[in-house]
């Protein structure tokens, strides 16, 4: 996986992302997007305003983030639409343990990395009118 160098900085159990906008010590940091999980505006609103709150997309994917050797192997949480989002290294937990805010997702190199559409609707079967 491509990695890429930001300007950004990893918060260690930031309650809610205005925590995270509101950076003051921002510094070059090298991060691995392992995976892009792409939320529902709803959900991405809630999940912003939770961060400390176990999240049903966080827990099939906790066990692909991590630190090793100066490279921070993370999630990008986002929604369509928008520019910005959120990198999580969960180190094996349920929710977002370290958090940054990223205000261009565009600066992140996103090269093969696999995408997890939560914002697509189920599709749900037609019932069958009974004979």
């Amino acid at each position: 996986m491509p990695k890429s160098t930001i300007c950004g900085c990893f918060f260690f159990k930031a309650s809610h992302a205005q925590e995270l906008v509101e950076v003051k010590t921002a510094q070059l940091i090298l991060v691995e997007v392992v995976k892009i999980l792409q939320l529902t505006g709803q959900q991405f609103q809630n999940f912003s305003a939770n961060l400390l709150r176990d999240m049903p997309f966080l827990i099939p994917n906790k066990h692909l983030t991590g630190y090793d050797k100066g490279v921070t192997r993370c999630l990008l949480v986002t929604t369509r639409g928008h520019r910005d989002g959120i990198l999580v290294d969960c180190q094996g937990y349920n929710y977002a343990r370290y958090s940054c805010y990223v205000p261009e997702k565009r600066s992140l190199d996103l090269r093969d990395v696999p995408v997890d559409h939560y914002d697509l609707k189920l599709r749900q079967p037609r019932c069958q009118r009974e004979r």
